[in-house]
C-alpha cells in the first residue's frame, strides 16, 4: 500500500488541474481557428467605388451605358455577372452582355423615359465569392436624341414656301400693270373722241342757232322796211 505524503498532495492536485484545462484550451483554439478562416475570406470580397451615373445622382439625360469600377479585379465568369437597369416602368433596359475591362463593368442600355431608375448588379469578386447590391438615380428630362432633328427639319421647310409665296405674290403684281398699260392708248383714243364729238355738237348747235336768229331779225327787218320805200318813192318820183 502507498502512502501519499503531504508534500506529493498538493502537485498530484496540480497535475490534475492541467489535464482538465488542455482540452478546453483546445477547444478554444480550435474555434477560434474556424472563426478566423471564416473572416478572412468576408474581409477579402471586392467592393464596388464608383459608379456612372453615381447613386443617388440626377442626370437630364438618358445615359447610354452603366459603368461600375469595383475595388478588385472581377473575374471574367460572365454567367455569373449580371446588370439590370429597372425602368420607372418595370422594363429592363440593359442591352447585350456586359463588358468587363479589369476593376471595371460596363452595361449598355437602351433610351428611356424620364424618372427614377434602378441598377441591380451581381459580380464575381476576384477572390471567388459572388457580391451583388443595387442603386438608384434619377433622370429629369429625355433629351437631344429627339429634340435635335426637330429644329432642322422646320428650318428647311421654312425657307421652302418662301420662295413660292414670293413668286406667287409677284405674278399678279407685273401682270397689273403690264394690262393696264394695254389698255391705257385704247381709253386715251376713246376719251379723245368723245370729247371731239361733244365740241362738234356743241359748234353745229350754236351755228345752226346763230342762221335761226340771223333768218328772224332780217325777217323783221323786212318786214318794217317795206311800206317806208313805197312811200318814199310816191313823193319823190322819178
Amino acid at each position: 500500500m502507498t502512502t501519499v505524503t503531504d508534500h506529493e498532495r498538493p502537485h498530484r492536485s496540480g497535475s490534475r488541474r492541467r489535464v482538465f484545462l488542455l482540452p478546453t484550451l483546445t477547444s478554444l483554439l480550435v474555434a477560434a481557428g474556424l472563426l478566423l478562416a471564416t473572416a478572412a475570406p468576408a474581409a477579402a470580397h471586392d467592393e464596388i467605388v464608383s459608379s456612372s451615373p453615381e447613386a443617388g445622382s440626377t442626370v437630364s439625360v438618358v445615359p447610354e451605358e452603366i459603368s461600375l469600377t469595383f475595388s478588385g479585379e472581377i473575374l471574367t465568369d460572365f454567367s455569373a455577372v449580371i446588370i439590370e437597369v429597372v425602368a420607372p416602368d418595370g422594363g429592363n433596359l440593359a442591352s447585350g452582355d456586359p463588358v468587363i475591362d479589369g476593376t471595371t463593368v460596363t452595361q449598355a442600355v437602351t433610351p428611356g423615359q424620364a424618372g427614377a431608375y434602378t441598377v441591380r448588379w451581381r459580380v464575381v469578386s476576384s477572390d471567388g465569392h459572388p457580391i451583388s447590391n443595387e442603386y438608384q438615380y434619377t433622370v429629369e428630362a429625355v433629351t437631344v436624341p429627339t429634340s435635335t432633328p426637330t429644329p432642322e427639319a422646320t428650318e428647311e421647310q421654312t425657307p421652302a414656301p418662301s420662295p413660292t409665296s414670293t413668286d406667287t405674290t409677284g405674278n399678279p403684281g407685273h401682270g397689273e400693270p403690264s394690262g393696264g398699260g394695254e389698255f391705257l392708248p385704247v381709253l386715251a383714243v376713246v376719251s379723245g373722241v368723245i370729247v371731239l364729238g361733244g365740241a362738234v355738237v356743241v359748234v353745229l348747235m350754236v351755228a345752226r342757232e346763230r342762221r335761226r336768229r340771223d333768218r328772224a331779225a332780217a325777217a323783221a327787218d323786212a318786214a318794217d322796211g317795206g311800206p317806208a320805200d313805197a312811200q318814199q318813192q310816191n313823193e319823190y318820183p322819178s
